[in-house]
């Protein structure tokens, strides 16, 4: 059976005068603030829509098209085929497109709001005009994927820090613990305590013990000898970082709000699913070893679900994945989650199950666009600038990029520092 987002083997599409006035979109920013519960497209609207974006991707194949940074360069068909491939959901996929149509296709003709592929269709159809200039439309699309690159993957995975070891008594988040909007200024007190009696105190992927557990449990005779004790932590699925604010009702910065607008589209309504301090439920955690734990925030590794049994993975790495030690690996070819809390007293859930398939999504829609060495690169950059205060020799850092993918500059010129207060960057 073929994906929902694979184009139709055949399409007719009727002629129609080409709408001229194409502008330029500087950044699908500006075309993501869309209502995700507006009324889908009708099926005959989905079907060309499919089929003028994959005839884009294809002449975008032809003529080689790559977007690039430090010598690594990602090519715009692959990156774009990807993300529409993978994306967890049909109706994510049908919105996926249409933005991405809309920010090519957008023009004097149509207003900012207007989304329908009932008015951006006509617009696109102009690209099978023999007549038509696809430059322009190359550089919108290169626009728009710089911001998936550099807007949405760098910060997905250079934000999937480790959860500190927080010592206290578990407790429930309380009410100055949610911040009216999406962020939370603090983690879930004993979320990692909570995860290890769930998960057995054990990572769920290599089955090796945590190490503290482990020593504790040797020196009293509950173990046998041949186990092994690693440290361990408590992965976010998705990352807590992503609703880090600094006080309660602060707002979330530029950058993530963007993450979160692009997570939006491929599984409408997550936000809601993991607003503010929900971020820490345990639905949205699980013990790993450290170095799985790496890979898995830097979309390397991930969980593939089996169909039809229950709670049942299976471990797969990503071609561009570190080699792991061979104790690290699962001891089973099916990872299977359990809850060990005792009977009558469980409160954790078990590892979401819709928030896995998305970090496997991205895993794969990473890979499959040749994306890995790109992010690395920007990341080695934002590494030195934090922690030497220098860019690359080479002359390579965009500077501009950097400031916005920290979050301290928007994007338009303007720097903002803790108080609010702007000025601008000089480069």
């Amino acid at each position: 059976m073929s994906h929902p987002a694979d184009p139709p083997h055949s399409f007719t599409v009727n002629p129609q005068t080409p709408t001229r006035g194409i502008r330029h979109q500087r950044s699908l920013e500006h075309v993501l603030n869309f209502t995700l519960s507006s009324p889908l497209p009708l099926r005959k609207e989905a079907e060309e829509a499919h089929f003028l974006y994959h005839q884009i991707l294809s002449d975008c194949e032809d003529a080689g098209l790559t977007v690039g940074r430090h010598g690594s360069k990602v090519y715009l068909h692959n990156l774009f085929r990807a993300v529409v491939k993978f994306c967890p959901s049909r109706n994510g996929a049908i919105n996926l497109i249409r933005i991405i149509l809309h920010g090519l296709f957008l023009s004097s003709q149509t207003t900012p709001d207007d989304r329908r592929l009932s008015s951006i269709l006509p617009l696109a159809r102009a690209w099978l005009d023999p007549g038509h200039d696809h430059q322009p439309t190359y550089r919108i699309l290169e626009t728009i994927a710089t911001d998936f690159l550099e807007g949405f993957f760098v910060p997905l995975t250079a934000q999937a820090n480790c959860t500190p070891h927080v010592s206290g008594i578990l407790t429930a988040p309380s009410a100055s613990d949610v911040a009216p909007t999406q962020g939370t200024p603090n983690r879930l007190r004993g979320l990692r305590a909570l995860c290890l009696l769930r998960d057995g105190n054990r990572c769920v992927i290599s089955g090796n013990f945590d190490k503290g557990f482990h020593t504790r449990a040797r020196k009293i005779g509950e173990l046998p000898r041949g186990t092994f004790g690693m440290q361990t932590q408590a992965a976010h699925i998705i990352p807590h970082s992503l609703n880090a604010v600094a006080a309660a009702g602060d707002p979330l910065s530029r950058p993530q709000t963007f993450v979160w607008q692009i997570l939006n589209m491929f599984v409408p309504g997550l936000s809601t699913m993991l607003e503010g301090s929900l971020i820490d439920s345990p639905a949205n955690a699980m013990i790993l070893v450290s170095d799985i734990h790496d890979e898995f925030g830097k979309l390397r590794c991930y969980l593939e679900e089996i169909p039809g049994s229950a709670n049942s993975y299976t471990f797969m790495t990503t071609t561009g994945s570190v080699e792991l030690p061979p104790v690290m690996y699962p001891k089973t070819e099916v990872i299977t989650f359990v809850n060990h809390e005792p009977e009558g007293t469980r409160m954790a859930e078990l590892p979401s199950r819709c928030l896995l398939k998305l970090h496997a999504a991205c895993c794969k829609m990473m890979e499959m666009a040749g994306a890995g060495e790109y992010v690395e690169r920007v990341l080695e950059d934002i590494e030195r600038m934090e922690e030497e205060g220098t860019l690359a020799r080479d002359g390579s850092s965009d500077i501009g990029m950097l400031l916005r993918i920290k979050g301290l500059w928007g994007g338009s010129g303007e720097m903002v520092d803790g108080s609010g207060v702007t000025g601008m960057v000089v480069v």
